[in-house]
């Protein structure tokens, strides 16, 4: 495929997403057997970590290694004094890839506009791609298809509803956000709908939340947690998946992270994967 950066779902076509999934799973059983090809030998990746957060960087590193890349933490802001084009010509000197997390994925595109070098988004506060093809790839891996796929996303809007709006627009699946209407998208896509509606859940292939918002907001969340009961009503083969972190007691109750629906440490096993997936495409050859 080639890609010359990962920024947005929404950017590539069904048939790329999917491609890069069923690598992923591929890679997946490499890793399994401790067999992974080393095909990013002499690659020299740069991370960027403006956000909180252990598990893509950690996976990136991890995986990068694995496959012959080396990896290392770069000390810079895109939400510094310099010039993000300026920024870009420096680090275009040293790196074949910079993966990134960092508050706007406008200064981030802005980043990889003025580079040679790949750009990979581990996460922005806009969106969160490779957290949400995790999710798919193992939905892919389980059922073998994405086709007529019903997703709810019990969540505010954010970074995780919004890739989900970004697939929802280029794959042949449904999402329906579940939410107070203070706190639904706008200008979503197609395939996309928005309800208060706990009920929407019972007809959902594949549930998703999100933390909720801090304060007092958080009153209006209160009715929309995720319970073993929630999950007892949902279809026999519907599979919950929470995006980390999670705060037990809030979005979901303990209860349910335990309950036999819930995939949370399976699926985001596929962190690692997708993300070796995305930067042998843009790395390897």
């Amino acid at each position: 495929m080639a890609m010359k950066g990962f920024l947005a779902l929404g950017d590539f076509r069904a048939q790329v997403l999917e491609a890069l999934a069923w690598r992923a799973i591929a890679l997946s059983e490499m890793w399994a057997a401790r067999a992974m090809p080393r095909c990013l030998e002499g690659r020299r990746i740069g991370v960027i970590s403006e956000l909180p957060g252990w598990r893509n960087p950690a996976a990136l590193a991890l995986g990068a290694a694995e496959m012959g890349a080396s990896c290392v933490p770069v000390a810079v802001s895109l939400e510094g004094g310099e010039a993000v084009e300026d920024l870009a010509g420096y680090l275009d000197n040293w790196f074949d890839c910079l993966a990134v997390r960092t508050p706007s994925l406008e200064k981030l595109s802005a980043l990889a506009g003025g580079m040679q070098a790949a750009v990979l988004n581990l996460r922005t506060n806009d969106n969160h791609p490779v957290e949400v093809l995790a999710d798919l790839t193992f939905v892919l891996a389980q059922r073998g298809s994405w086709e007529g796929l019903k997703v709810a996303v019990v969540a505010p809007k954010g970074n995780i509803l919004q890739s989900w709006i970004e697939a929802a627009a280029v794959l042949p699946i449904n999402v329906v956000q579940v939410s107070p209407p203070s706190y639904f998208a706008e200008g979503h896509s197609k395939g996309v709908s928005q309800s208060e509606d706990m009920g929407v859940l019972t007809e959902a292939d594949l549930i998703v939340t999100d933390c909720w918002p801090k304060g007092a907001e958080r009153a209006a969340f209160a009715k929309l947690r995720v319970t073993a009961d929630v999950l007892d009503a949902c279809q026999i083969d519907a599979v919950f998946i929470p995006c980390p972190p999670v705060t037990r007691g809030q979005e979901v109750s303990a209860e349910a992270m335990g309950h036999p629906k819930c995939a949370a440490r399976a699926a985001k096993d596929y962190l690692l994967h997708v993300q070796n997936a995305v930067l042998e495409d843009l790395l390897a050859g």
